[in-house]
């Protein structure tokens, strides 16, 4: 504004650490209570006559108009006031506030009227600049250019600036960087930077512009632009703004598009997954065009949500239909197969991957599967923030035994998340008994135990409880009653005692191995029923 012809000669008496206050408006002072009258972002033009003459009056004024946010003061000197006081020059230097001396010769219409041309000839060069946006995005959006695309069309809109288009954990989707700088924690982007608006940081003097993607009621993540040396341009918030409107397009039209593969193809992995495949050469052709390798042996994962309580025993076929837009558990959904998809094609690009009503599965041809769902249930909690339990079967010899080595992940799954808690990972070939315990019928498992162990499990409450829990802990102590009677904190002749009215009850088996690991086998098979929950099943 100084820099007009109608501005030649002024004079800056105070705040000139504010001479970068943006000016949007102008304001004439015409009457001594103005303040009401004034808006932020405003340059406030007067004479001397409607301006207070007491003595603190003045500094008052600059104090209010600063509070404001007005952009500054011109002042025209004339016989009403020779000079600006020196308390309102202290104070105005002390608010950043620009005060500004207007010469004379300078008539305040010209000083009106070239400032409101400048202004609004950068109001229609911001309009037309953002009309140029407009088109760019819209160009990206109906020729369905992707997240990667957009990324590059707003650096090129924003020069100099890193852009990173990320999910709402901050992992990058896309991104147009020339520094390196935004992905900094573990390829994150640095969580403080994901904030609306347009900001600058303190310490570095960094200008940084940010936007949620938002559909609806689900947020998709983030469009961030970081300013280079020379900052960011004046448009930055308006196009990371419409950036934001456009990655929503994208990734709300990749969802739509994600949900119909992930349809077919979890529909096919089901049928081979259940053993419902009625041509197993015609289900391995279909295979392939999912790009799925399944001549390799085999070994099947299978993880589960922690988070999500309701989950049911059985396995659930993938619910037919198209989720609701606006629905955010059901886009969550598909963005948890998303996830998983990526996770296991990133290490084995040959994969049957999908997911099913309640579990995430894939067929997968790798060696050592155990350590693969290691990395990928890692990759999963990353970039998801919630807790999976991952079950891994052994490795196959061919596709015909998916169905059973699907049936020992999930087992696998469930005893682990048991043994070891939530958000664990395991092997079935680490189950050991259990292994061997999950091929037996249930019908012939709960008549073994009743054989052996009937006497006891026929007691009331809490005899049955006592002596189940001193024949477990001489189980696991192979029958030395000392080391028992340590563990339970009896005497030895209590211990002793109940020893002998176990023996009675199921017959001797202090010094008979055969019986030993009878009873062993049992407990084994009743703590197993424990662990899966099943309150179905009687003794």
């Amino acid at each position: 504004m100084l820099g007009q012809d109608a501005m030649h000669g002024t004079r800056i008496i105070a705040g000139a650490d504010g001479l970068d206050r943006v000016v949007r408006r102008l304001n004439v002072m015409t009457v001594p209570d103005i303040v009401r009258w004034t808006k932020q972002d405003e340059f406030l033009l007067t004479t001397g006559y409607p301006l207070p003459r007491r003595p603190g009056e003045f500094g008052q004024l600059i104090e209010q108009l600063a509070a404001r946010g007005l952009a500054g003061l011109g002042v025209k000197l004339d016989e009403y006031l020779a000079e600006v006081p020196a308390d309102a020059v202290e104070l105005a230097d002390r608010a950043a506030f620009p005060i500004v001396v207007i010469p004379p010769t300078s008539p305040l219409d010209d000083v009106l009227s070239q400032t409101f041309e400048t202004i609004v000839n950068r109001q229609a060069a911001a309009l037309a600049r953002r009309q140029q946006i407009h088109d760019a995005f819209l160009r990206v959006a109906l020729t369905g250019g992707g997240l990667a695309r957009l990324s590059g069309e707003l650096a090129e809109i924003l020069p100099g600036a890193d852009v990173v288009i990320c999910d709402p954990a901050g992992y990058p989707l896309a991104a147009t960087t020339r520094s390196g700088h935004p992905p900094e924690d573990g390829g994150r982007v640095n969580p403080g930077w994901l904030a609306a608006g347009v900001h600058k940081d303190t310490a570095t003097g960094t200008a940084r512009a940010a936007a949620v993607i938002r559909a609806g009621e689900m947020r998709h993540g983030w469009v961030l632009a970081v300013g280079g040396a020379q900052g960011l341009p004046g448009t930055a918030g308006v196009a990371v703004e419409q950036a934001a409107l456009v990655a929503a397009l994208e990734i709300t039209r990749d969802l739509a598009v994600l949900a119909v593969e992930q349809q077919f193809a979890s529909n096919a992995l089901h049928d081979l997954v259940t053993g419902t495949a009625a041509d197993m050469d015609q289900a391995l052709q279909r295979a392939v065009r999912f790009g799925w390798d399944l001549q390799r042996p085999p070994a099947v994962l299978v993880a589960r949500d922690c988070g999500d309580d309701a989950v049911r025993p059985q396995e659930g076929r993938p619910q037919e239909g198209r989720p609701q837009e606006g629905r955010p558990q059901e886009a969550a959904a598909l963005r948890a197969v998303e996830l998983w998809t990526r996770a296991v094609r990133d290490r084995d690009r040959d994969a049957a991957v999908a997911g099913f009503a309640t579990e995430l599965v894939a067929v997968v041809g790798v060696p050592d599967a155990a350590a693969l769902a290691r990395k990928i249930h890692a990759d999963m909690i990353a970039s998801t923030g919630r807790a999976y339990s991952v079950g891994v079967s052994p490795v196959g010899a061919g596709p015909l035994d998916i169905p059973r080595l699907y049936e020992e992940a999930r087992v696998a799954l469930q005893v682990g998340q048991r043994l070891a808690g939530r958000g664990a990972v395991t092997d079935f070939a680490g189950l050991g008994l259990y292994r061997l315990i999950s091929h037996v019928s249930q019908a012939e498992l709960r008549a073994f135990v009743h054989d052996t162990l009937g006497p006891v499990l026929d007691l009331p409450e809490p005899a049955r409880s006592d002596l189940l829990k001193s024949l477990a802990v001489l189980s696991s102590t192979r029958f030395n009653v000392a080391e028992s009677a340590r563990i339970l904190h009896y005497h030895y002749n209590t211990m002793r005692y109940r020893v002998t009215k176990l023996e009675r009850m199921l017959g001797e088996f202090a010094d008979d191995a055969a019986a030993t690991l009878r009873i062993g086998v049992a407990l084994e098979i009743l703590r197993m029923y424990e662990i899966s929950g099943d309150s179905a099943v009687t003794w």
